[in-house]
């Protein structure tokens, strides 16, 4: 089964919930990546965490997994300090959340600098580039 990566909150909230494998192919791995079961999937505004900024991520908690997407929807590729702000808000929730393995994947429409999508893969974190804007 292909899935076609969007850049909206509601698809990235369907896709969670539904819970098919992501495709290597899409998040750059050697294989599918299977996802815990969600109790919840929800978008909120980053601020409910302590970040500075405007924007929201989508948050998929279950009993031992916090997965969280970050949707940057633009046409400037993303730099290395993208890359970096990604993984301090991986950092931050990590700390919101002490009992539970934190994971998260930055879905962009744009291209992605390879330094950062290294950057957000030690992080045991996933990386998209190229996603469709609807």
């Amino acid at each position: 089964m292909r899935i076609a990566i969007r850049a909206t909150e509601e698809a990235i909230i369907r896709l969670l919930k539904a819970g098919h494998p992501l495709p290597a192919d899409v998040v750059d791995r050697p294989e599918d990546t299977r996802l815990p079961v969600f109790q919840s999937v929800e978008a909120v505004p980053v601020k409910n965490y302590g970040i500075d900024g405007p924007g929201r991520i989508v948050v998929a908690r279950g009993r031992k997994d916090v997965w969280f997407v970050d949707i940057k929807r633009r046409d400037a590729k993303l730099a290395t300090k993208d890359g970096e702000q990604f993984v301090d808000m991986r950092d931050k929730l990590q700390a919101r959340y002490p009992g539970q393995k934190v994971t998260g994947w930055l879905v962009t429409t744009a291209d992605m600098d390879p330094k950062a999508k290294t950057m957000i893969a030690e992080k045991g974190c996933f990386a998209t580039a190229g996603a469709a804007m609807r």
